[in-house]
């Protein structure tokens, strides 16, 4: 029986394909020589099992469709499509979960020892790097009787960078202007901005903190200052700086008979009226422990330092020389 033309033209297409060449001359059979042609050493032996059969089944439907012509030849390429891409997602899968299986295995096999987690401590203690155990300190307005060296570099880096490099003026002191509060008020207003109140005890603990000026005392329960305030301690072997721990916002409270820092269940520093005692005891402004040697000290010094620009420094000097100690203007 004669061949239609259709078959015709495959049958001299399929003689003029080489003999070692896969056989491309109909879209299934190009298909066919695909799937063939994929790595076998990557996959499994079921995996290359159930391809071969799939080969096999192709080349076998393809053989049928092309000897009884009941299918055209876009269905048939429609089907194979399919299950190539079918097939391809399988064996995209199959190395995907290799993939995964091989990062297991790494994970299983680590010492857990080795998988040590990182830890954040908060620690309130800043301690001077070596390389700056002797800064370049500005300039003091005399020496301080608390303060020793090895405190003010604590203090130093501790300052707001607005006034780090500004000049340190001694703006009250209880040996030289008198025990008064009302004095260490007035004389707050000399030099505005931030100051340091430095307390000593007469157990030889150094202690205070970074303040705002002035210093106004008030009869209301009013607390001023911002979040660059702090406390410090040196009761230990070096100088510790508690900062605002955000829980509140009680940093400095002044009043006529005393002076606080801090508070929430207890103030961190407390100094009453005559400046002869005072107490000490865990903030939750700063979250400090007591600052003092005990809760309950007796006062030694007061100091109160300001930091002046250096174009102003000579100024609030001369404004320091000519306030008549003692003097309460409240």
């Amino acid at each position: 029986m004669e061949m239609n033309s259709r078959e015709k033209s495959v049958a001299e297409g399929d003689s003029k394909v080489p003999v070692d060449e896969p056989d491309t001359s109909s879209f299934t059979a190009f298909l066919v020589s695909l799937l063939s042609s994929s790595e076998p050493g990557k996959h499994s032996n079921e995996e290359l099992s159930e391809h071969h059969a799939e080969m096999a089944e192709l080349a076998s439907d393809s053989g049928t469709r092309e000897n009884s012509g009941k299918r055209s030849l876009i269905s048939v390429g429609k089907q194979s499509l399919s299950r190539a891409i079918s097939k391809a997602a399988r064996f995209g899968g199959y190395r995907h979960q290799s993939v995964d299986k091989k990062v297991d295995r790494v994970m299983k096999n680590d010492d857990p020892k080795d998988l040590k987690p990182i830890v954040h401590e908060l620690r309130p203690i800043q301690e001077l790097k070596e390389n700056e155990s002797h800064l370049n300190l500005p300039d003091i307005s005399e020496p301080s009787a608390l303060l020793s060296e090895n405190t003010r570099n604590a203090l130093y880096i501790s300052l707001p960078a607005l006034v780090r490099e500004r000049k340190w003026v001694l703006l009250y002191s209880t040996w030289r202007h008198g025990i008064s509060l009302s004095t260490l008020y007035r004389r707050s207003m000399l030099c505005p901005g931030h100051c340091l109140l430095v307390v000593g005890d007469k157990r030889g603990a150094i202690f205070g903190g970074l303040v705002e000026a002035p210093l106004r005392p008030t009869n209301k329960r009013k607390y001023q200052g911002t979040n660059n305030t702090f406390v410090f301690t040196n009761i230990s072997s070096h100088p510790v700086i508690f900062r605002p721990t955000g829980a509140n916002r009680y940093f400095t409270l002044c009043s006529g008979n005393f002076l606080a820092l801090g508070g929430g269940s207890h103030f961190a520093l407390y100094l009453d009226g005559d400046l002869l005692s005072g107490s000490s005891s865990s903030s939750e402004t700063f979250g400090n422990s007591c600052l003092a040697h005990s809760e309950d000290f007796d006062v030694k010094e007061v100091e109160l330092w300001g930091f002046a620009y250096a174009s102003k420094y000579e100024e609030i000097l001369a404004l320091c020389r000519r306030e008549d100690p003692g003097i309460c203007r409240w």
